[in-house]
């Protein structure tokens, strides 16, 4: 895995970053590695261990701006499918409520679909079109599988550890 999980210093999700940048943040003594990797990172002089997931020592104030949208990922979310026939071939994005009715290009508006679902619903709603959705729209976080699957593991595994 060479990904690391950033909490706050109040255990609160920050982001997901490189090996590299928990590492540096571990050593200039920002923050503190809560769990780490049975693999070591070694240099030439000693090995240091391999931070999964560290704890900033400071509060940082964020905002939260959540998953960036684009075409790859909308895909990814939706396993590649039509959300109304399932089918993998010609898939295009789709508006759930069209764009001419005032729809918005946002994680819960928009599925993957293919050209003849996409046809035959033209503009409008999948209900009007009597067109059901197999499952909905959501929008992931940034520890989903549509990130990261190995974080996914981890954030899951962090969290189970306080049951």
């Amino acid at each position: 895995m060479d990904k690391v999980l950033v909490l706050n210093s109040d255990y609160t999700p920050l982001n997901v970053t490189s090996v590299r940048k928990g590492f540096v943040l571990v050593i200039k003594g920002k923050a503190e590695v809560l769990k780490q990797d049975a693999e070591k990172l070694s240099s030439s002089v000693t090995d240091f261990v391999k931070p999964l997931i560290i704890r900033l020592l400071s509060y940082v104030k964020f905002k939260n701006r959540g998953v960036r949208l684009n075409r790859k990922r909308i895909y990814k979310r939706d396993n590649n499918q039509c959300v109304y026939c399932g089918s993998e071939k010609n898939l295009t994005i789709d508006h759930i409520i069209p764009r001419s009715r005032g729809g918005k290009n946002t994680w819960t508006n928009l599925i993957t679909c293919c050209s003849s679902c996409n046809l035959k619903k033209a503009n409008k709603t999948p209900e009007e079109a009597n067109m059901k959705m197999r499952y909905r729209a959501y929008e992931p976080t940034v520890f989903s599988s549509i990130i990261s699957s190995d974080v996914e593991v981890l954030w899951d595994d962090f969290k189970l550890s306080f049951v």
